[in-house]
């Protein structure tokens, strides 16, 4: 009402009615039982489990980046749907950052039973159980056949060891809902307890074949299916394992043991071929590799994996393994390398010695053998019986002395020459024209101990001649005194009558 002017008493009454009517309208909003924001657009259960499975999917596949822009996205879209917030939420599960969203979302919407369930679970998986009960227990007091509550108050009570009453809920909620995430839950307490495999296993199987992304499902399927014997379903089950975790080298490992138990060789090796791949290097792992390429007859395949394995390990075995294999490929260059390695990781060990000497012996490198012989007959530990016969055997076609020569330069100059001479005359049988100088230079110390003994010049051409000549004056005894002496001999076949 203004200064100065008097009201209309028609007009007064009209808005006098009008007031009246606005006034008893809020009157009766006000004494009606509030609406709950969110309850008419809650979608069903189905579609909710559904939504957070395809999230927990997209987690465990390492792309949850795609979903996270469409949730948001929507969330600034559409704040009325009282949903998003919670999809949004469950993004970081379990985390304190999904806590907090659901916390704050539950205080919006009091009546969305959801932020109450996501804030149980996490609860449980944080060990507060006290905590997680109040949070489910809000829910369950206004539906107790919620299913998802039910499931979060069956975790709650297995954390604290209540197996039976765990189970129970389980069922619950499955004889409300057919959820392939509390099944498998279910299947997983089932195979905690003795004596009821069988249970498990076929919970577990129901719960992977609606939804396959479980990998604890799966690994415990597996398992159980393994120590059943039932060695194929376990292969194939872990095979779904494998595809989920494509990339997690213990996955591939555990997925080889799965197959070789099957009798599935190749597809084993295959397995240990990505876990080597993807950075796996157990020396165990590669070393069966190599068994199963064996077994398998691929040598190229054992190559590739023993090279790795020698690469892993300080040990012998592989390298032996390698120079077999070179051997059998008549590449006695390699055969001799692998040898060589092998002596080095083990110098006390004589067997490989021994075997380094025989594939000498096989190029006709006989000096060369005798020497690792005299190595091999030292060497402390696992001897072969038969390497001093072996030896013995080149020594009598070197026609070494039995004992060594002694004394001055010259006398040991004449007394290797009587064996040389011997010698020479024995291989003209076998060459006739066997003719030339050999030249051996001495390195001794001043103990008359030949350190070092080198053929500076060989005409003749002959390894039993040569190897004779560095024998006899390597094991020689000169008088003490550094000294390098050159003992020179000309060989001319004698001339005929």
């Amino acid at each position: 009402m203004f200064r100065g002017h008097r009201p209309c008493l028609l007009h007064f009454v009209m808005s006098s009615s009008v007031l009246v009517r606005t006034v008893a309208c809020v009157l009766a909003l006000l004494a009606a039982p509030p609406a709950s924001a969110g309850e008419e657009a809650l979608p069903p259960e189905s579609e909710v489990m559904g939504m957070l499975r395809k999230i927990e999917t997209e987690r465990l596949r390492g792309s949850l980046g795609k979903l996270r822009i469409q949730i948001e996205s929507q969330a600034l879209e559409n704040r009325a749907d009282v949903m998003l917030p919670v999809y949004k939420a469950w993004l970081s599960f379990p985390a304190d950052t999904c806590w907090n969203a659901l916390k704050a979302s539950s205080a919006l919407h009091p009546d969305n039973p959801w932020p109450y369930v996501g804030m149980g679970l996490i609860y449980v998986r944080w060990g507060m159980l006290e905590e997680a009960r109040g949070s489910i227990s809000t829910v369950l007091q206004r539906d107790p056949r919620f299913a998802p509550a039910l499931w979060a108050e069956a975790l709650r009570l297995q954390a604290k060891g209540q197996l039976a009453e765990a189970e129970a809920r389980l069922r619950e909620a499955l004889a409300s809902r057919d959820e392939p995430w509390i099944r498998a839950d279910l299947g997983l307490l089932l195979a905690k307890q003795k004596g009821r495999e069988l249970e498990a296993r076929r919970e577990l199987a129901r719960a992977v074949e609606a939804w396959p992304e479980q990998p604890e499902a799966l690994q415990v399927l597996a398992r159980l299916a393994r120590e059943a014997k039932d060695l194929r379903v376990a292969a194939e089950v872990g095979e779904k394992l494998v595809a989920l975790q494509p990339h997690a080298k213990e996955a591939h490992r555990l997925q080889a043991s799965l197959w070789q138990d099957a009798g599935e060789k190749q597809k084993a090796v295959k397995s240990l071929e990505r876990y080597v791949a993807l950075g796996g290097a157990d020396p165990a792992e590669l070393s069966r590799l190599a068994r199963l390429c064996a077994e398998l007859g691929d040598a190229a395949a054992e190559v590739k994996a023993l090279t790795r394995l020698a690469a892993a390990q300080n040990e012998p075995e592989p390298l032996l393994r390698l120079a077999e294999l070179a051997e059998a490929k008549s590449d006695p260059a390699a055969a001799e390398s692998y040898l060589v390695q092998a002596a080095a990781r083990a110098p006390r060990r004589s067997d490989i010695l021994v075997r380094r000497a025989r594939l000498l012996l096989k190029q006709a490198r006989h000096r060369d053998a005798l020497e690792i012989y005299r190595a091999a007959l030292e060497a402390p530990e696992n001897p072969v019986a038969e390497a001093a016969a072996e030896a013995e055997v080149l020594i009598k076609r070197f026609r070494l002395p039995a004992t060594p020569a002694k004394g001055p330069e010259d006398k040991i100059y004449s007394r290797v020459s009587l064996g040389l001479v011997a010698l020479y005359m024995e291989r003209l049988k076998e060459k006739p024209d066997l003719k030339g100088v050999l030249k051996v230079r001495v390195q001794v110390d001043e103990s008359g101990r030949a350190t070092q003994v080198a053929v500076v010049h060989d005409s003749l051409k002959d390894d039993l001649i040569s190897g004779h000549a560095y024998f006899a004056f390597k094991d020689a005894q000169y008088l003490p005194a550094r000294a390098e002496p050159v003992f020179t001999y000309v060989f001319r076949p004698p001339k005929s009558d």
